[in-house]
């Protein structure tokens, strides 16, 4: 039976992919959360790490000591570098790091993705949005939330999408030389602005921070709305895809 290891950052990607298996048990693999689930004759764990590199990358090395994962993929959410629609599945030919994300000099070139599972995966990603495509992935130490600056980065590397997390998970694969891939749903798009800076929320006390800039902000509250509207898209997309990806290994 084909091993997959599924990395997603947060409790929503983690809920989405979730009901594309059969769970057989909760499990943990260290500190970090998971499930072992099977679809056919593949048995899927999916971890989640947390947001970030370094939460990525302490699961995902964890995880690939423990276990004989036959691929590896970094799932969830991501930020579209280039035209896409919100739920557009993206599928990752390579992914570097950008700015001040640096883990170790293996991660200063870039990471490339297991062609064959790449194809598989295409595949199933049009057959469910077919404007779906592939291309660079660029992981970044911050979420973006300006558009500006989305297009900046996108002119830069000519990537098609942004995470948190790809480049340690992918970083840790190659370590172990395991194949590795790319497949997020895009939940926001390259010329939106977020309806805050949502970087508050990923320092300390940025919950409280958040908050108060919402109360101070209650316009903020419409953009919030129609981000979760989207990430609600997102995730469905990320279920159906990843019940027809799984199906598809076992062919």
């Amino acid at each position: 039976m084909k091993q997959v290891g599924v990395f997603v950052a947060t409790r929503w990607e983690f809920n989405a992919v979730r009901e594309a298996v059969a769970v057989d048990k909760e499990e943990r693999t260290g500190a970090f959360r998971g499930v072992v689930g099977r679809r056919g004759g593949v048995l899927v764990r999916l971890i989640q790490t947390g947001v970030g590199i370094d939460q990525a990358g302490a699961a995902s090395r964890e995880a690939l000591a423990a276990y004989p994962f036959e691929l590896v993929i970094s799932a969830g959410f991501a930020c579209a570098l280039s035209s896409a629609r919100v739920g557009d599945l993206l599928i990752g030919t390579d992914v570097i790091l950008h700015g001040g994300a640096r883990s170790s000099p293996l991660s200063s070139s870039s990471l490339v993705c297991s062609s064959d599972y790449r194809e598989t995966a295409l595949q199933a990603a049009r057959n469910v949005s077919p404007t779906s495509r592939s291309g660079r992935f660029v992981t970044v130490s911050h979420v973006l939330w300006r558009a500006e600056h989305k297009r900046e980065i996108a002119a830069a590397t000519g990537g098609v999408a942004a995470d948190m997390e790809s480049a340690a998970i992918a970083e840790s694969a190659h370590v172990r030389r395991v194949p590795f891939m790319i497949a997020r749903a895009a939940s926001d798009l390259v010329d939106e602005d977020l309806p805050l800076d949502f970087n508050l929320f990923l320092r300390p006390a940025g919950w409280l921070r958040g908050f108060a800039m919402v109360m101070a902000h209650p316009s903020s509250l419409a953009g919030l709305h129609r981000l979760r509207t989207q990430s609600v898209e997102a995730m469905a997309r990320l279920t159906v895809f990843y019940s027809r990806f799984f199906d598809a290994l076992r062919e």
